[in-house]
């Protein structure tokens, strides 16, 4: 009686303070679910058991059906863990060895025998980063493509992310098993773990579960993300799953259930920079060890990781490119360990005084692209993701606490300044760039082909945010929509053949001739364009 006596005291004693976190905890999500900043699912545990798990946002924005903690999404980078867990397993099995050569299995890859297993893992076999899925459609075409490139530094000499090297082992893996990559990350890891609702070939997941990506999702309003028509990219990114069958995982690594301890540990050791093991990226919060990876790509942003010392795991998927993923979850760490904490006072900005803040603003090196849409204002810098800036005054928004951007007016009231303070303590002060910059067209199917400068797109005043030509001669080949001749600011068409995206695929032209273009971005959230042979 006295042992139940005991743990019932302990019970009462501990519940108030898990009660008390998971209170912040929801404030802070619904907070950023409140101002448009976060769809997706959440789940944290500690010491094996799930602490807090809730989702938020849309799995299906045009139906407004909500996310569940059944949700699937997207993993992409997060498929690292797996690809290096089966080279480890065919490793104990004595398939292979964290020291082969490459050229064991690439007899003429340049430089293959320099290049390890082990270097392929950890980033650091030199082999440039390549994430055009054309070029991954299979392994004789990817081969052939890279191993023409040369090599970022000598093999073993330093650190540069390359979803490359995670190409080449999903295809070493399918040499050495003499099974597709995916049917051998299924048998050695998902059905063991009866991670039942993670897998590949997203595009042919049916599940009522499956949440649709985004790069934009709002409750007025949503665009979807590029869809690759390949199950892109492999090896590197290409597996969906949810948070509750990557919690299987993280359970299966901590009790050595898949993997031998002294293999984790290897893999969980700094393997020449100190953020990155074998297959796992490593970091610190609060001076603890925490391990893990993230994901990211059209549509989607995930985290994982575990911090080793308290055994605690957290986990988030998103299904929207401007969710605040990556800013939320060191709120999230810090109420997890009784530090203080600040959630940012969201302030409510009119669509019209967010329409006064859209432009081009310009340094010497960077263009920063500010847009607002559906009461968010959206910041681009080159190729880097977009941002929702989050609003805490008409001029004052906020990434977070560290990356900030500040509107200035002039001294007759127009914006024409935006001063960004960067994490790393830099400050750039950016002005209105006056020049006329609009959309044109880009690739071989015009005359300038895809190295020359945009054909620019003709406005009408009284339609400023319709841009067209006609009757312009294009030759057969293919062509995108890009703003200001910059990479950073193109659109596609996405796999239905029939939507727009950013950075999507490449618009067709079967044949020579006359076309009339329209670019219409009246709604800046969903494009529309045109693109149709001139009338004789």
């Amino acid at each position: 009686m006295k042992f139940i006596l005991t743990c019932i005291a302990v019970l009462l004693s501990v519940h108030p303070l898990f009660s008390q976190k998971s209170k912040q905890l929801e404030h802070l999500f619904s907070t950023y679910e409140k101002a448009g900043l976060l769809s997706g699912s959440v789940l944290i545990a500690e010491k094996g058991k799930i602490i807090f798990e809730k989702s938020y946002g849309y799995r299906n924005a045009p139906k407004k059906e909500k996310n569940t903690n059944n949700s699937i999404y997207r993993a992409f980078s997060m498929t690292k863990m797996f690809t290096a867990t089966v080279i480890f397993q065919l490793e104990e099995q004595g398939k292979l060895s964290l020291n082969d050569k490459l050229s064991k299995y690439y007899p003429d890859f340049p430089k293959g025998d320099s290049i390890t297993i082990a270097n392929l893992l950890s980033h650091t076999s030199g082999i440039p980063n390549e994430t055009n899925s054309e070029y991954t459609v299979d392994e004789g075409t990817f081969i052939k493509y890279i191993s023409a490139k040369p090599l970022n530094f000598s093999p073993g000499k330093d650190w540069d992310y390359s979803n490359s090297g995670y190409y080449i082992l999903g295809y070493i893996i399918k040499k050495v098993t003499g099974l597709n990559y995916d049917k051998v990350i299924e048998n050695n890891i998902l059905k063991p773990l009866k991670m039942n609702h993670s897998g590949f070939n997203f595009n042919n997941v049916t599940d009522e579960n499956k949440a649709w990506g985004y790069e934009f999702l709002s409750d007025k309003g949503s665009n979807e993300a590029l869809r690759f028509k390949t199950d892109h990219p492999f090896g590197a990114g290409a597996m969906y799953s949810t948070v509750e069958d990557l919690f299987k995982f993280n359970e299966a690594l901590k009790n050595y259930t898949i993997l031998k301890k002294e293999i984790i540990e290897k893999a969980f050791t700094p393997y020449l920079k100190d953020h990155y093991g074998l297959g796992f990226q490593i970091t610190t919060g609060f001076d603890k060890k925490r391990v893990g990876h993230d994901g990211g790509g059209p549509g989607y942003r995930s985290r994982y990781y575990r911090v080793l010392e308290d055994d605690i795991c957290l986990i988030v998927m998103s299904n929207s490119e401007l969710s605040h993923t990556d800013f939320i979850i060191p709120l999230a760490e810090k109420i997890l360990y009784n530090k203080p904490y600040n959630i940012p006072a969201i302030a409510k900005v009119s669509a019209a005084d967010l329409k006064k803040l859209e432009g081009v603003y310009s340094t010497e090196n960077s263009n920063f692209y500010i847009n607002s849409a559906e009461g968010k204002l959206i910041f681009k810098e080159g190729g880097y993701p977009r941002n929702a800036l989050l609003p805490l005054s008409k001029t004052y928004f906020q990434l977070d606490e560290k990356f900030t951007c500040t509107f200035q007016p002039d001294q007759n009231g127009k914006i024409n300044t935006l001063v960004i303070h960067f994490w790393d303590g830099t400050v750039k002060t950016a002005k209105r760039n006056t020049n006329n910059l609009i959309w044109g067209i880009i690739g071989n199917a015009t005359p300038n082909g895809w190295d020359g400068k945009d054909i620019p797109l003709q406005t009408d005043p009284k339609n400023p945010n319709i841009y067209f030509l006609k009757s312009y001669k294009l030759n057969k080949g293919n062509l995108k929509f890009r703003l200001n001749n910059d990479w950073g600011y193109s659109l596609g068409l996405n796999n239905d053949g029939k939507s727009i995206a950013l950075a999507a695929y490449d618009f067709p032209i079967n044949e020579d001739g006359l076309y009339d273009i329209v670019l219409d971005m009246t709604n800046i959230v969903k494009p529309q364009y045109s693109i149709k042979k001139s009338n004789p």
